[in-house]
């Protein structure tokens, strides 16, 4: 899987709770850089310098620039998840009122954290994802489909996908080169992106561009596929092998 790493920022004023979270942080193979401070007024120091993907800090907020560090983070860093840490629930309302959802007990674990930076790679990869485009793109003419894949992103013509293949929450697409690459969609989604290019979902797991149909076999259903002399057979759903088992004419 293609990781995004995350940079992170304590703000804490007590030395244990700060080195509790950042032992944590440092055992975490996601996380890359670790800045740790005591109170608001360096936060905002460090933030100027600085863009972390998630910033931990206590609350109540020791120094004097708690509400400027809140404010500065949400207008400037919009990309920049805060993470409240409190000895006590009493405060979480106050959280929610300053537009911080995120609110962790001290002492945090680590199944907490790992959950959080869970949550922080998906957002940037689909923040990505977006700045990239959505789906589909015209190059010179050429219709080309971007899909999020395990390795990044893959720019591609319909027409050099062979067929896809729904692989739990990942879609197997395979491509005309003899190539695999694993999609970070449902196979239900790319049934709506690409039936207007000439493909046709055949069961509940499998979808084939029509191009490269070649031979139905009734009695087992068997589709066979061809392209560069080789052949790829899928099974497909009885309705499905019917019609694709009728004659133009029909």
């Amino acid at each position: 899987m293609n990781e995004y790493k995350i940079d992170v920022l304590i703000v804490d004023s007590d030395p244990l709770s700060l080195k509790h979270t950042k032992e944590i942080m440092e055992s975490n193979p996601s996380v890359s850089v670790i800045n740790c401070v005591a109170t608001s007024d360096h936060a905002i120091l460090e933030l100027i310098k600085n863009s972390p993907d998630i910033v931990f800090i206590e609350y109540p907020i020791t120094g004097n620039a708690g509400n400027e560090l809140i404010k500065f983070i949400q207008s400037k860093l919009t990309g920049t998840r805060v993470v409240f840490l409190s000895d006590t629930k009493e405060h979480a309302y106050a959280a929610i009122r300053s537009g911080i959802f995120n609110y962790l007990l001290k002492p945090v674990t680590q199944k907490e954290i790992e959950k959080l930076i869970t949550k922080i790679q998906l957002s940037k990869q689909l923040s990505l994802h977006e700045r990239i485009n959505q789906i589909i793109e015209k190059t010179n003419g050429e219709t080309r489909l971007k899909f999020q894949t395990t390795r990044g992103y893959l720019l591609i013509n319909p027409e050099e996908i062979m067929y896809c293949k729904s692989e739990g929450i990942y879609t197997e697409l395979f491509l005309t080169n003899n190539r695999v690459e694993l999609c970070y969609l449902f196979l239900s989604k790319l049934d709506e992106i690409l039936r207007k290019y000439n493909f046709m979902r055949i069961s509940r797991s499998c979808m084939i561009n029509l191009k490269y149909l070649r031979k139905v076999y009734r009695d087992n259903n068997t589709i066979v596929l061809s392209t560069d002399g080789k052949e790829y057979e899928v099974k497909g759903s009885k309705p499905a092998i019917r019609i694709l088992s009728k004659p133009d004419s029909e």
